[in-house]
């Protein structure tokens, strides 16, 4: 089960979106066109390759600034060559349906909680 703070513990114009397991198994940044494009991505998962497996044994999650994917949890991408022209995935990622989430391309606006206010 993905994590959220559903709306009347967060208040009404935040949004959270937990950084764990859960919403990395169901995260679909890892196949976005927008992220696909990205040189930067693609270093980025070269780096955590290696490490892959430890991490998923031990149930442990990247560095977010070296995570490349969840955005609408851990905020904006430290990549700068994503691409806004590429179509994004979000408005059909569970975990952005799942938390109730409305907007997109949070890895070039940011996190949930600080897109969707």
């Amino acid at each position: 089960m993905i994590r959220y703070l559903p709306a009347a513990d967060r208040g009404a114009d935040t949004a959270k979106v937990d950084y764990n397991r859960d919403s990395y198994n169901a995260c679909l940044c890892g196949g976005c066109p927008v992220n696909r494009s990205s040189a930067c991505v693609r270093g980025q998962e070269e780096e955590l390759a290696p490490r892959a497996e430890a991490i998923e044994r031990e149930g442990l999650m990247p560095p977010p600034a070296i995570m490349p994917g969840i955005y609408c949890a851990i905020g904006k991408s430290s990549c700068e060559d994503l691409s806004s022209r590429k179509k994004c995935l979000c408005p059909a990622c569970p975990v952005q349906l799942e938390a109730g989430l409305s907007k997109s391309n949070y890895c070039l606006l940011g996190s949930a909680a600080e897109v969707e206010r």
